[in-house]
């Protein structure tokens, strides 16, 4: 009996050493992958990058305000008026695709309430965007506008006709940085990076932030003394979260 316990023992301590060299070895030949809880080694990176446009566009806003005791001569009359300035802008050689209607309203106001001569007027504006593309008709095309009929015009603002062209170049050059940076933290680190667990972009603008120039009231307006300088360029600031992997 005695000895059958001791090849029993004996049985049972050589099965305990082999699992515990199967696990050694196991550990051995993944430890620079993973973690101990099986996850992989990683790195965390946050990478800014800056990308500059020259503009290629501006955008100018005409309004046209109308009133009348009459809705609807109101906005006959804005509509006439804002037909004007359409043809003026065609006239300049700007296409259809680069006009929009950008507001159309129409609402009653009371005036002299509560007195013997209470009255409704209706009030009727409308906008329009012109995009330019030549830079040295933008005064031309404030003058033709006002003089169409135009009651307000907002100030020029320029920016970038495709945008979207501009922040993939800047989104690569940020995660170009970021790469560039996890590879000196591994490489500090005696490690190498593998390979990318996760891209998560941050909240910085991701498009070129339009510029705004201001313009002459329009009782004084004067297309020949109006200087309109654009901008040398426009930036486009983007930033990004990369977790890579490591060995």
């Amino acid at each position: 009996m005695s000895s059958r316990a001791w090849a029993g023992g004996a049985v049972t301590i050589t099965v305990v050493a082999a699992i515990l060299v199967a696990v050694l070895v196991t550990a051995a030949s993944g430890q620079d992958a993973v973690t101990a809880g099986g996850r992989p080694h990683t790195i965390t990176v946050s990478s800014t990058a800056s990308i500059s446009t020259k503009p290629d566009e501006a955008v100018i806003t005409f309004s046209v305000h109308t009133e009348n005791a009459s809705s609807t001569v109101a906005l006959n009359e804005n509509s006439r008026i804002m037909n004007d300035v359409i043809a003026a802008m065609t006239a300049l050689g700007v296409t259809e695709r680069d006009m929009e209607t950008t507001n159309v309203s129409l609402s009653p106001q009371t005036i002299n309430r509560g007195t013997s001569s209470e009255s409704t007027i209706y009030n009727s504006s409308t906008s329009l965007e012109v995009k330019i593309h030549d830079f040295d008709v933008i005064g031309n095309a404030i003058q033709k506008g006002v003089h169409a009929g135009a009651t307000s015009v907002r100030g020029v603002r320029f920016q970038v006709a495709d945008p979207v062209v501009v922040k993939t170049r800047a989104l690569a050059a940020a995660v170009t940085s970021a790469r560039e940076k996890a590879d000196a933290l591994a490489g500090a680190a005696g490690t190498t990076v593998t390979g990318v667990i996760q891209i998560r972009e941050g909240g910085s603008p991701a498009q070129p932030q339009p510029y705004m120039v201001g313009y002459n009231s329009l009782a004084s307006f004067d297309a020949a003394h109006l200087s309109v300088v654009p901008p040398r360029d426009l930036t486009t600031k983007v930033s990004v979260h990369v977790v890579w992997s490591i060995t």
